[in-house]
C-alpha cells in the first residue's frame, strides 16, 4: 500500500492528532490505488464495497443505486456487495418501497448511523434484515454525493462497536467524497476525458502507472476534501448553535430528545429552573436531582415519560404531571408532547413543553374555596328560612298565609339547587370532580328515579321500559341520579303535558344506553350544538325565556358523565319528540362477542 511520508502528514481535520490525519490519508491513497484504472461500472461498484469494509474495519458493506427517476419514487436498489451472505443479498436487494436507513441517507444527504436495537429495527428495512443474519451492534449510512445529488448509498454494519469512534466519522466523509468522484467518473464514461478533472483522471488513470502514479493525486483530492469537511462542518455548527440559542432561551420550557444514534436531551434554561437542575432523562436514575411524576408524587417509569412515548409516536396534548425537586417540592406542570419526523414520516425524536401551572392550581384553589364558603354561608340562612316558612304554614288557617310560606320554601329550593350547581360547575372546570364508583343495577336506579318523578309530578306520566339482562354498571349512583333527575325535570318543563315521558334502558355491547324522550316543540337545530355548553337556556319560544334555572343543569350532566367514561347527545325533531341519550361503560366487557 502507497503511503503519505510522515514529512508530509499535518494536523486533522478540526486538529485531530497527526497519527489520526495519518491513517486517513493512507485510506485516501488505498482508496485511490485501488480504483485506479478501473473503467467498468461494476468494477467500480465492487471495489467500492471492498474498499469500504476494508478501510472502515466493517463486518459489511453494501452500496445502492439511489436515484430519483422522473415519477419521483427514488429508486434504492444494490449494486455490489461484500461480506454479505446471498440470502441477505436477496432481501435487500431493492429497498425502493421500505422505510430504510439508505432512504434517510439520500434523502437527507447526509451521514445517518443508528444502534441496532428495538426502535431502529422497527423503523428500518435494512437494518433489521441486516440484524438478523450478522446480529450486528450498529449501521451507518453515508449518500455518495455529486453536486447535492445522490448517485448512491454506502452502508456498513459494525458488530464489535456499540457506537462509531470518533475518527471513522471523518475517515467515512473523505471515502465517500472518493467515492463519489468514482461514480460520477463511470457515469460519463462515454464523455470526452478532461484530465484537469480529478475524479476523471483517477478513474482513467492507465493501471501500469500503479499506486505511486495515484499518490499525487489522492493528496490533492484529500485536500480538497478536507477543506470541504472543514466548511461542511462549520456550517453545520453554525446551524447547531442557532437551533440551541433558540432552544435554551425559549421562554416555555422545552425539551427536545434525539433518537438518533447517542439519544441526546437538550433542555432550555427555562426547563432546567423547573426541574433545579438536569432534565430527568439527561442523567441516570441514581443521579437525579428531579423527577417527573404523576399528579400526587408516584414517580414515572422510563416508558411513561411524555418524551419517551412521543419518540415511540405516541403524543400526548396538556396533561398535567408534577416536578419533584430536590429539595421535596412539588410543581405542577401542563406536559404537551410529540415526535419530531423527517419527510418521509420516519420519527427523529421527540419534543415536550413543561407549562408551570402553579399559579392557576392556586387561583382555582381560591376559587373553590370561595365557593364553597359562599354556598356554606347561604345554607345557614337557607335553613332559617326553610324553618320558619315551614311553622308559619303549620301554626296559620289563612290560605293567603300557606300559600305564600309554599312560595318560600319553593324560591329556598331553588337557591339551594343554584348553589349546588355552582360548586359542581367549579369542581368540573378545576378538575377536581370526584366519583364514589360502586357496582350499580342501573335498571333499579331508573324505576326508583321514575317512581318519584311520578309521585312529584303525578300530572306528568313518567314511563319506563328496559331491557332483560342488564349487567351491573360500575358508577355513582347518586351521580347517576342527579343526571336521570335533572332531565326528568327538563322533561317536565319543556314537553307536552298531555304526554308521557319515556324512558328506555338497553345494553350496547360493551355499555349501556339510557334515552329519555318527550314530545313538545323540541329543540331548534341551531341549538344543538351548544345544549351542553356553561349557562346555555333554551330560547325557542315565548315561554321558555321566563322558566327557572342557572343554565349548568345539561353542562354538570355532561360532566358527570364524562368522568364515567361514557358519552351524552340530544336529539329533537321540532314539534315532534325530543330525547336525551347518556351511556356508560359495563362492569366487565360482554363475553362471547
Amino acid at each position: 500500500m502507497t503511503t503519505i511520508s510522515a514529512h508530509d502528514r499535518g494536523p486533522g481535520i478540526h486538529g485531530e492528532p497527526a497519527a489520526a490525519a495519518a491513517q486517513l490519508a493512507d485510506a485516501i491513497v488505498a482508496a485511490s490505488a485501488a480504483l485506479s484504472g478501473k473503467r467498468d461500472p461494476q468494477q467500480i461498484h465492487d471495489t467500492i464495497v471492498e474498499q469500504a469494509a476494508r478501510l472502515l474495519g466493517a463486518d459489511l458493506s453494501l452500496l445502492h443505486e439511489a436515484r430519483a427517476p422522473a415519477d419521483g419514487v427514488r429508486a434504492i436498489r444494490l449494486l455490489a456487495s461484500s461480506g454479505v451472505p446471498s440470502a441477505l443479498d436477496e432481501a435487500l436487494g431493492d429497498l425502493t418501497s421500505a422505510p430504510s436507513l439508505a432512504r434517510r441517507a439520500a434523502e437527507s444527504r447526509r451521514i445517518e448511523h443508528a444502534a441496532a436495537d428495538d426502535a431502529a429495527l422497527e423503523r428500518f428495512a435494512d437494518v433489521r434484515a441486516i440484524e438478523a443474519c450478522l446480529k450486528v451492534r450498529w449501521v451507518l449510512a453515508a449518500p455518495l454525493l455529486a453536486a447535492e445529488r445522490p448517485l448512491g448509498v454506502l452502508t456498513c454494519a459494525f458488530g464489535g462497536r456499540s457506537a462509531p469512534a470518533a475518527e471513522l466519522l471523518p475517515r467515512v466523509q473523505a471515502l465517500v467524497a472518493l467515492f463519489a468522484l468514482a461514480l460520477a467518473s463511470a457515469e460519463r464514461e462515454g464523455e470526452p476525458r478532461d484530465e484537469r478533472e480529478p475524479g476523471r483522471a483517477l478513474v482513467a488513470a492507465a493501471p501500469s502507472a500503479g499506486a505511486a502514479a495515484a499518490q499525487p493525486r489522492a493528496e490533492a483530492l484529500l485536500r480538497d476534501a478536507q477543506a470541504a469537511l472543514h466548511e461542511a462542518n462549520a456550517r453545520l455548527a453554525a446551524e447547531q448553535q442557532w437551533l440551541r440559542s433558540i432552544i435554551e432561551d425559549f421562554p416555555v420550557a422545552i425539551a427536545v430528545f434525539d433518537e438518533r444514534g447517542g439519544r441526546s436531551l437538550l433542555a432550555s434554561r427555562r426547563c432546567e429552573q423547573l426541574c433545579d437542575g438536569p432534565h430527568p432523562l439527561a442523567t441516570p436514575m441514581s443521579a437525579r436531582r428531579a423527577l417527573l411524576c404523576a399528579p400526587g408524587g408516584r414517580p414515572l417509569l422510563h416508558h411513561e415519560m411524555p418524551l419517551v412515548r412521543a419518540a415511540r409516536g405516541q403524543g400526548m396534548t396538556c396533561e398535567e404531571l408534577w416536578f419533584r425537586r430536590r429539595d421535596g417540592s412539588h410543581i405542577p406542570v401542563v406536559v404537551s408532547a410529540g415526535p419530531v419526523r423527517d419527510d418521509q414520516g420516519t420519527i427523529l425524536g421527540a419534543i415536550a413543553s413543561y407549562e408551570d401551572v402553579t399559579h392557576f392550581i392556586e387561583r382555582e384553589r381560591l376559587r373553590e374555596e370561595w365557593l364553597s364558603i359562599v354556598a356554606h354561608d347561604l345554607r345557614q340562612p337557607l335553613t332559617a328560612i326553610t324553618a320558619c316558612a315551614g311553622m308559619l304554614s303549620r301554626r296559620s288557617e289563612a290560605a293567603d298565609i300557606r300559600g305564600w310560606s309554599r312560595k318560600i320554601l319553593a324560591s329556598v329550593q331553588r337557591i339551594e339547587r343554584m348553589a349546588e350547581d355552582l360548586l359542581d360547575a367549579s369542581k368540573l372546570e378545576a378538575r377536581r370532580f370526584s366519583l364514589d364508583r360502586q357496582p350499580m343495577d342501573l335498571c333499579a336506579q331508573l324505576r326508583a328515579a321514575v317512581d318519584l318523578a311520578n309521585m312529584e309530578r303525578p300530572e306528568r306520566a313518567v314511563v319506563l321500559a328496559a331491557d332483560e339482562g342488564v349487567p351491573l354498571v360500575h358508577a355513582d349512583a347518586a351521580r347517576v341520579d342527579q343526571v336521570v333527575g335533572n332531565l326528568l325535570l327538563n322533561a317536565a318543563k319543556y314537553g307536552d303535558p298531555s304526554a308521557p315521558t319515556r324512558v328506555t334502558l338497553s345494553r350496547r355491547e360493551a355499555e349501556v344506553e339510557v334515552a329519555i324522550e318527550n314530545r313538545g316543540p323540541g329543540i331548534h337545530p341551531d341549538e344543538l350544538p351548544k345544549l351542553f355548553q356553561r349557562f346555555q337556556r333554551l330560547t325557542s319560544g315565548p315561554s321558555r325565556r321566563n322558566l327557572p334555572g342557572t343554565g349548568l343543569g345539561l353542562y354538570i350532566c355532561k360532566g358527570i358523565i364524562e368522568a364515567h367514561g361514557g358519552r351524552i347527545w340530544a336529539r329533537s325533531a321540532p314539534n315532534e319528540t325530543t330525547s336525551f341519550h347518556f351511556t356508560l361503560p359495563l362492569s366487565e366487557p360482554p363475553q362471547g362477542g
